[in-house]
């Protein structure tokens, strides 16, 4: 029964092995896996975003400003009718800068004016165009000024610009200083002192520091005058400024100038006036202490010197107390030109000399309160070639230059001014001469000893302006026909003005001069007009 059940279970299994070895062996033999993983990419890690904000910084910056004291002292000169419009407000976008201004007085004084400006802030064109005549109640005592001038300015290039002047400018004057009963019979011609002067200028500057923090701004003029006693007058000048700034607190400057001036009068043979200047300095400036130091190798006429120039400042208590010091000199160009400015009454100079000053000096300047600013310093001063006007006699009516070789003087200098935005502005200044020791001359001819000057603009209403300025000054000493010294009577000339704009396009305006009607002489035999008052309107029109 065993053996049965064996040979039906070996049955089976050898008819498997039989098909087994049955099978075809052509096909290639492959293996096929079925299964269910599928692979998946591990979650990379995220970076954390969220972090936790810095503390506040809570320390106070401090800021250091160095705004300079604006100050402006006018120099003194022989005072004349000049009216004087109503300076431009940049600052408030005034459109109508064209205008036209004409006017008269009581004196038989006409007066006009006229402004024309085109272009932009890169591209200008301005042109001035003014007269005044008049005719004072003495004999003789008339004057007329007429003046054109021309600017133009284009840039070159992104950083740089070129800049041109053209000008004319003729002055009039009579010697009408003698004696009538001296010289009875007098031709107006003879006595005419006429002054024509035509000047340019052209030059060129950046307005960004090149890529080695350089500044410069090269120039050169020239003037020609001739007069109407056959002299002429050929001026000309060459400057050469570099700046090279290393930082906020440190810079260096240098330059070239040179001038050149030829006078021939019809008497003599012509004159040569020549002069340069080599400046070197360097500038320091920190919130305690500000510095310049340098010197100025200069030849005049080819006479060598060595000129110092040496300033320092220590602010106290935030620039309300500022202790300034200094020791510099400079020269002024001996020229026709520049004489005849001071003096228009002279004789053509036989010789001309350059003025070398030096002034040592120490002080206070500051800010006491917003918009009040002042500026103190005493020292001694040193003329060298300075000129000096003395009568030249028996008339007087004209006058000779001598230069003073060597004058020394105690020098006080004051400013004080206030500016309450464009509504209100005072100005005032004071200068006081004590002189010493004189080397050519006994006397300091022609020269006060005493100035005090001072402008006053308010702005009372929208459109209303009233204008004031003050001079006054002690008698400059004068020599005599017997050659005695004898000094002329002080001085007190108070002006005052009024503007009032009544649209955009019109105006009128009014000037007022010598009010207290003082009968005084800045030069000795020379008065000055009485009251005299002037008025006209204005008419602007948009460029």
């Amino acid at each position: 029964m065993n053996a049965v059940r064996m040979l039906m279970l070996a049955a089976p299994l050898s008819i498997c092995s039989l098909a087994t070895v049955a099978q075809d062996t052509s096909r290639r033999q492959t293996i096929e896996i079925t299964s269910s993983f599928k692979p998946v990419l591990r979650p990379s890690a995220k970076i954390g975003f969220a972090t936790t904000p810095p503390p506040a910084d809570t320390t106070r910056p401090r800021l250091t400003y160095d705004i300079p004291v604006q100050n402006l002292v006018p120099a003194l000169q022989p005072f004349a009718l000049r009216p004087v419009t109503r300076d431009v407000d940049s600052a408030g976008g005034w459109q109508n800068s064209s205008y036209v201004k004409a006017g008269f007085g009581n004196l038989t004084t006409p007066f006009a004016e006229a402004g024309l400006s085109l272009g932009d802030t890169r591209q200008r064109f301005n042109l001035f165009a003014s007269h005044i005549s008049s005719r004072g109640k003495l004999e003789y005592q008339d004057f007329g000024q007429t003046r054109i001038r021309g600017d133009v300015a284009a840039p070159v290039g992104e950083d740089r610009e070129w800049f041109g002047q053209l000008g004319l400018a003729q002055d009039r004057f009579y010697q009408f200083g003698f004696d009538k009963a001296l010289l009875p019979l007098v031709d107006r011609a003879d006595i005419l002192r006429r002054y024509n002067t035509f000047s340019a200028e052209t030059g060129l500057r950046n307005l960004k520091p090149t890529e080695f923090g350089l500044r410069f701004q090269p120039r050169i003029k020239t003037h020609f005058l001739v007069d109407n006693r056959k002299a002429t007058e050929l001026g000309l000048s060459l400057n050469l400024p570099i700046e090279k700034r290393f930082s906020e607190q440190f810079a260096l400057s240098i330059g070239v100038q040179a001038d050149l001036v030829r006078l021939s009068p019809d008497i003599v043979d012509g004159i040569v006036n020549h002069l340069v200047n080599v400046p070197l300095a360097v500038d320091y400036r920190t919130t305690r202490i500000r510095v310049k130091a340098g010197a100025t190798p200069s030849w005049d006429k080819g006479q060598f010197h060595l000129l110092p120039v040496v300033t320092a400042e220590f602010p106290i208590a935030r620039d309300k107390w500022v202790l300034q010091a200094g020791w510099i000199s400079y020269y002024e160009l001996g020229s026709y030109r520049r004489l005849s400015g001071i003096n228009p009454w002279i004789d053509v100079p036989t010789s001309i000399r350059n003025t070398r000053m030096t002034e040592r000096f120490a002080g206070f300047k500051g800010m006491i309160a917003k918009g009040l600013s002042y500026s103190a310093r005493a020292g001694i001063t040193s003329f060298r070639h300075t000129p000096l006007f003395v009568n030249k006699w028996p008339s007087g009516r004209a006058f000779n230059v001598i230069f003073e070789e060597s004058l020394d003087a105690f020098h006080v200098r004051g400013e004080l001014g206030y500016v309450q935005g464009e509504q209100f502005t005072f100005q005032t200044g004071l200068n006081l001469y004590g002189f010493g020791k004189q080397t050519t001359e006994d006397r300091a001819w022609g020269m006060p000893p005493l100035q005090i000057d001072a402008h006053l603009r308010w702005r009372i209403a929208r459109g209303l302006w009233v204008t004031s300025d003050a001079w006054v000054w002690q008698g400059a000493l004068f020599r005599t026909s017997t050659g005695s010294a004898s000094r002329l009577g002080g001085a007190l000339d108070l002006n005052a003005g009024l503007e009032f704009n009544i649209n955009d396009r019109f105006g009128v305006w009014a000037k007022f001069q010598n009010i207290t009607n003082k009968s005084y002489q800045r030069w000795n035999q020379y008065q000055a007009y009485g009251f005299n008052m002037l008025g006209g309107l204005t008419f602007r029109f948009a460029n």
